[in-house]
């Protein structure tokens, strides 16, 4: 592909009390693609996933964004870095709507007295859902999807992020 990755894991090293988790991976990522990481149980791939997810850091090798060596320190950076992890355990709240889960955490949408109108807040979801070509009532309560369509609602919420690069842990899970 034209340009350099957008991602990079270069020669990265992660061990545990006993086991040598990864040894030397390097990964590259460019805009566009679509990768899947197999192997068996303890292969190093949620390992992976957590490094560049901000949530753990390598004991060596580094991480490279857009060709500039970066340290992810922390879930936050990563995800101001453009990259977006969706785990296995879903961070959606089963309680709350559709829209609630979409704006959750989103500042921006934010007006007078610190609140998203709802009016505003089916809107924003709609617009996210449709980047999917999704057509969920965004006043639908999040518990009452399948897992594999609550993963959907996830993904939309790290388009609309504006995510570089979106990881998927365990995404048939």
């Amino acid at each position: 592909m034209a340009g350099g990755p957008v991602l990079e894991l270069v020669d990265v090293v992660k061990s545990y009390p006993g086991v040598q988790a990864l040894r030397a991976v390097s990964l590259d990522l460019h805009a566009g693609e679509v990768h899947a990481l197999v192997g068996e149980n303890g292969a190093g791939k949620s390992t992976i996933v957590k490094i560049l997810g901000g949530v753990i850091r390598p004991d060596g090798g580094f991480v490279r964004l857009a060709g500039v060596e970066t340290a992810l320190a922390g879930p936050l950076r990563a995800r101001q870095a453009g990259i977006a992890v969706i785990h296995q355990e879903l961070s959606l709240l089963p309680e709350m709507s559709i829209a609630q889960n979409l704006v959750l955490g989103r500042e921006e949408l934010v007006g007078r007295f610190g609140l998203i109108s709802p009016s505003k807040r089916r809107r924003v979801a709609r617009d996210m859902l449709a980047r999917l070509g999704l057509t969920y009532d965004p006043n639908r309560l999040v518990g009452t999807l399948p897992v594999s369509e609550q993963q959907l609602i996830e993904i939309a919420r790290a388009l609309s992020e504006n995510a570089k690069v979106i990881l998927m842990d365990e995404p048939t899970a």
